[in-house]
């Protein structure tokens, strides 16, 4: 259900629909969910790091079938330079391309194929938190990514992602919603810690180098060079 605050009192009220459209099919989205952690490491590895200069490329931020990547190439091209200007193996990239990125524009059929990859964003800056938890600049516009956070109700700026990394500091964020028992419709405010240093899916240095769970191993087990 969603709502539009309108005056002190006054909501508008939408029910969420019973059906929608979805252009990917099943058989993709279940490979996707089955197998992406493999194919995301596959191409990592074998196909990055055999045709790219990974010294010029610096992972910020990933999530199941997602990666964002700095890349260091020509300044003057422009942020929409991808991987042209950090390919080391020039044969092996023209010959295995096409078994990831798409190769036919605007071909949607193309662009959704099994193992492939698309481009999601392009932007000249990026600062990330965790997976789901972060800032980058696309163009003149900024956009923040904040799983479990409304922001059309808590305003979340640049300035505060930087501030957790530089002091720590956290900031709490209230989500409102309406919610109906009863026949008896109640506005619920529900307060949580919406900027943290706090990783639930890795351990995290002091460094922000982040660190696989390793069973007996804390943070304080790893070393900072």
């Amino acid at each position: 259900m969603d709502d539009q605050k309108l005056a002190d009192d006054v909501y508008a009220v939408q029910m969420n629909p019973e059906t929608c459209a979805c252009k990917t099919s099943l058989q993709v989205a279940y490979f996707v969910l089955d197998n992406a952690k493999y194919w995301y490491v596959n191409f990592i590895y074998n196909f990055m790091y055999k045709c790219l200069d990974m010294n010029k490329l610096h992972f910020v931020e990933g999530d199941t079938d997602s990666a964002y990547w700095a890349v260091s190439g020509d300044e003057d091209a422009g942020h929409k330079q991808q991987f042209k200007y950090v390919i080391k193996n020039q044969q092996f990239y023209d010959e295995n391309a096409k078994y990831f990125f798409p190769t036919i524009e605007g071909d949607l059929l193309d662009e959704k194929k099994i193992l492939g990859l698309a481009i999601e964003r392009e932007g000249t800056e990026m600062v990330a938190l965790a997976p789901k938890n972060y800032y980058i600049k696309v163009g003149d516009k900024e956009k923040i990514k904040l799983k479990g956070v409304n922001q059309n109700t808590n305003k979340i700026t640049k300035e505060q992602i930087m501030d957790n990394i530089t002091n720590g500091t956290i900031t709490t964020c209230t989500n409102m919603r309406l919610g109906q028992k009863n026949y008896q419709m109640s506005k619920i405010s529900t307060e949580k810690n919406g900027i943290t240093g706090c990783h639930t899916k890795a351990i995290v240095l002091s460094d922000q180098s982040c660190c696989p769970y390793v069973f007996g191993l804390k943070a304080s087990d790893y070393m900072v060079q």
